[in-house]
């Protein structure tokens, strides 16, 4: 069986009051970016989330997800107007396709303030999502890469080298950060990627632990190793101001 083709339609989902222009002006801007990559997209989805709440530090997030030529990529970008997200999100996965054909460039560090703010959850958060799949196995480098192409500030892997879960993240001096669940030390081979480690022992705990440590701060998301299975899960920030849960499957 062949592969499957792109058909032309960019699916749009909204949330909250999402004016019908700006739906189709999103649309449009992806549809404009799909045009040009007919024998390589299968699939394209946008979601238009509208805040209405003071809480919010932004009113308009745009998320899009490609599937090119079976690699997942996504973006995800916050403005005051559906029309300035959709110009973002387009520049956004040009540049990210454009690393899967061309040399690998990964992204610059903007430091520790995330490009897509939470909102501020009215009441005690919660862990509203739960999300448990096959964790890949691989380097660290593709890892680092996967979480650029998917615009992700964390990505939970399977480290080739140990075995062990471990998850790369943006901090540290250049960016890209290294935690595993047992070893501080520095990969086998020297990664591609500007890499630290994580030098700090993994904390075992609950996910209700996890996320009651992330109250007391200011950071993205928690990585910690689960005290019923043993395995590395993390819990992090969602954009409406609660949590989500990953777990290895």
């Amino acid at each position: 069986m062949g592969r499957q083709r792109w058909t032309g339609g960019v699916v749009v989902q909204t949330r909250g009051e999402v004016l019908d222009g700006a739906r189709d002006y999103v649309r449009k801007q992806i549809a404009g970016l799909a045009r040009k990559l007919p024998d390589r997209l299968v699939s394209a989805r946008v979601k238009l989330v509208a805040f209405a709440k003071p809480s919010a530090p932004v009113p308009a997030l745009a998320q899009a997800n490609l599937d090119v030529a079976g690699r997942a990529v996504r973006a995800q970008v916050a403005a005051a107007f559906f029309a300035e997200a959709g110009g973002l999100l387009r520049a956004r996965l040009r540049e990210q396709v454009a690393s899967l054909t061309g040399p690998r460039t990964f992204r610059p560090w903007r430091g520790a303030a995330p490009e897509v703010p939470a909102a501020r959850s009215r009441g005690p958060r919660e862990i509203v999502r739960r999300k448990e799949f096959p964790l890949c196995r691989c380097d660290p480098a593709e890892a680092a890469f996967t979480m650029d192409l998917r615009d992700y500030d964390f990505h939970l892997f399977v480290d080739a080298d140990t075995g062990e879960d471990s998850v790369v993240y943006r901090a540290g001096p250049t960016g890209y950060r290294l935690a595993r669940l047992h070893s501080p030390v520095p990969p086998r081979d020297r990664p591609a990627v500007p890499l630290t480690v994580r030098p700090r022992p993994v904390p075992v705990e609950s996910a209700a632990g996890a996320a009651a440590g992330l109250d007391r701060t200011e950071l993205p998301f928690a990585f910690f190793r689960d005290h019923e299975t043993g395995r590395g899960s993390v819990v992090y920030r969602r954009y409406d101001g609660h949590y989500g849960l990953i777990t290895p499957a």
